[in-house]
């Protein structure tokens, strides 16, 4: 056999084991790009779709599909020509020519030159904008000791509201800005012990700034000093419940007193299942019938979580609910648990209590939307 026929074997015989490796990686290149497809809700009219743009070589079109939750099956909404984007990230914003709060579900396919057609992994997308307040700054009330576990309030419900940013988005659609992302926080030039000792309020009007629909801040709570005759921070486990308190738009508005309620009871039984309260009974409210905060309310150990509103002299007591209420956006703030109580300090340092609170509030938001 002359040495050209075994050279020409030898080429032929690699090309059989390399091409198709290649062409499973060019198309897992692909497939790992539609996979990308993201959203933010970029008004209550439009939801910007995005995902990467690679290997356009061996792409023809791509095609955005959608379908609402009472359709079976995906509609083409857009087909984006490869050959006419040369960018690595490609968007498109959908109109909602719906009024209210919708959520859809959308997916990216690429139609390749070969003519194979690679589905993308579907994602859901709403109008919905949460305006996300994860409560004080730095490591404000935090606790000292053996038996403070290294908790602050401040750092722990900064880790549950990135945690449930996230949390909103990937499992349910809902997009979210928060007030702060670091351990401070800084509004219009104040921050943190400036903000909150004199602009406080500024954190509920950012809820208005963004568009908003809904403003959630996150704290956790605590007592009187030496309430019910145990040390301030050594309180039993019978106090242990979830507090939520509205503003006045939020008190009247039937839609946040379901998120409210759904928030409590979901929140009673984590605490619950924790081990970190002695009830998963949650008391519930209806419009109109929404009593008022009180510290003996607060600081019982024999009544449960409810909902509340609390005023002052100058309307609602709470200066981030005050603000985001001026700002005509309905808020409330959620105290997950007693911090007082070392069992719950333990539980959030040392174990995935805060994720848990995280999921809690997520399904709750999300169910009290419609969805």
């Amino acid at each position: 056999m002359s040495k050209k026929i075994i050279l020409a074997l030898f080429v032929f015989a690699f090309a059989i084991l390399i091409l198709p490796k290649n062409t499973y990686a060019l198309e897992a290149n692909v497939k790992t790009a539609i996979d990308s497809l993201d959203f933010d809700r970029k008004s209550k009219n439009e939801i910007n779709l995005y995902f990467s743009n690679t290997d356009v070589n061996e792409v023809s079109r791509y095609s955005i599909l959608k379908r609402d939750k009472s359709s079976k099956d995906f509609k083409e909404i857009k087909s984006i020509s490869a050959k006419d984007e040369k960018t690595s990230n490609l968007s498109y914003t959908d109109k909602i020519s719906v009024s209210g709060y919708v959520r859809y579900e959308y997916r990216v396919d690429a139609y390749l030159k070969n003519g194979k057609v690679l589905k993308g992994k579907s994602i859901y997308a709403s109008n919905v904008l949460i305006c996300i307040d994860p409560g004080h700054f730095q490591t404000k009330n935090s606790v000292d000791g053996e038996d403070g576990y290294g908790y602050s309030e401040s750092m722990t419900v900064l880790k549950l509201g990135l945690s449930l940013k996230d949390t909103l988005k990937k499992n349910y659609g809902i997009s979210s800005v928060l007030t702060r992302t670091t351990e401070s926080i800084t509004i219009d030039g104040f921050t943190d012990k400036n903000l909150d000792g004199g602009h406080i309020s500024l954190r509920g009007d950012m809820a208005g700034r963004i568009g908003a629909d809904l403003f959630i801040s996150l704290h956790t709570n605590s007592n009187n000093s030496h309430a019910n005759g145990y040390p301030t921070d050594s309180q039993p486990l019978s106090i242990n419940k979830p507090l939520i308190i509205l503003n006045s738009l939020a008190k009247e508005n039937e839609l946040c007193i379901n998120i409210a309620n759904n928030i409590g009871a979901n929140l009673s039984n984590v605490n619950f299942n924790e081990g970190l309260a002695k009830s998963k009974d949650f008391d519930t409210v209806k419009k109109g019938s929404i009593g008022e905060w009180t510290v003996a309310k607060n600081d019982s150990t024999t009544i449960n979580g409810s909902v509340y509103y609390r005023l002052g002299e100058n309307g609602d007591y709470y200066g981030v609910l005050r603000g985001a209420n001026i700002a005509g956006v309905p808020g409330m703030i959620v105290e997950h648990g007693f911090h007082s109580v070392p069992e719950v300090r333990k539980k959030a340092m040392q174990s995935d209590l805060i994720n848990k609170w995280s999921d809690a509030d997520a399904k709750a938001i999300s169910s009290g939307f419609g969805f």
